[in-house]
């Protein structure tokens, strides 16, 4: 079926938006360890000048691994849809902050991009990098959300021991353990050295690593829900149905005038 083939590709763009941009942000423009927070206006000025190329082409690639974080966001809107226990309300909270979270990463690598568009001064340099990186690290509040609802919905959809969930049960753990691994990179404002601060264990690796997984796990789940899904009986539609029933009064009707004449 197309929908199916549609969702499929939707899951797939999870993997591949991680794929780009591991690529892009890290190969690429080598921002997988970030500049630190210490670097003063000329050291960053030195850094986008003589990595301007390079910088450049890194955030291009990343901003369509961004792009992908909305279909993928969409297919598990789909899938959560599709559980039992009224859960409609937090798969559209899926849908609406998965498509914040994305301008959240575009307008970041814009800065990036910006930083080498043009000579600049040091400092404002460096108050454009402050920028891009707090807003790229310190936003937890809408991927946290989207876990947390990814997470609920699952409950929901597990409880009393149902036999054919959307997703199994462990899911909703994992989204809630990603949620809180999330939270350290809120009060990265006010460290600028230590794990605490932009390029620091808990709010850098340690978040984009749990992301990394968590993306591809939830992939995988999904790919596996459309695959249940696709084995369904498929239920027949309201119009359908009714054009059947249409034809069935029609015939009845023309028998009955048979007999009456």
């Amino acid at each position: 079926m197309a929908s199916m083939t549609a969702q499929r590709l939707c899951a797939w763009s999870g993997i591949a938006c991680v794929v780009l941009f591991l690529v892009g942000f890290g190969l690429v423009a080598g921002f997988i360890q970030p500049p630190a927070p210490t670097l003063t206006g000329e050291q960053l000025a030195q850094l986008f000048t003589e990595d301007a190329t390079r910088i450049r082409i890194g955030m291009i690639v990343s901003l369509f691994a961004a792009a992908l974080l909305a279909s993928w966001s969409a297919v598990i809107t789909v899938q959560m849809k599709r559980m039992r226990r009224g859960v409609a309300a937090l798969a559209y909270t899926n849908l609406a902050v998965g498509a914040l979270f994305v301008l959240e990463f575009i307008i970041s690598l814009i800065i990036w991009q910006s930083m080498t568009f043009r000579a600049r001064d040091p400092q404002v340099l460096l108050a454009m990098n402050d920028t891009a990186w707090l807003l790229f690290v310190a936003i937890t509040s809408t991927p946290v959300l989207q876990t947390l609802a990814i997470g609920t919905a699952i409950f929901l959809d597990t409880g009393d021991n149902r036999s054919d969930p959307v997703f199994p049960r462990w899911a909703g753990y994992l989204n809630c353990w990603v949620a809180m691994l999330f939270l350290p990179g809120t009060v990265t404002v006010f460290f600028h050295t230590g794990p605490l601060a932009w390029n620091g264990i808990l709010t850098w690796y340690l978040p984009l690593s749990v992301f990394a997984v968590w993306m591809v796990i939830m992939s995988v789940l999904v790919l596996k829900a459309i695959g249940a899904q696709h084995s369904e009986p498929q239920s027949v539609s309201p119009d359908t149905d009714l054009a059947g029933q249409l034809r069935e009064l029609r015939a009845e009707v023309g028998r009955l005038a048979g007999v009456a004449q």
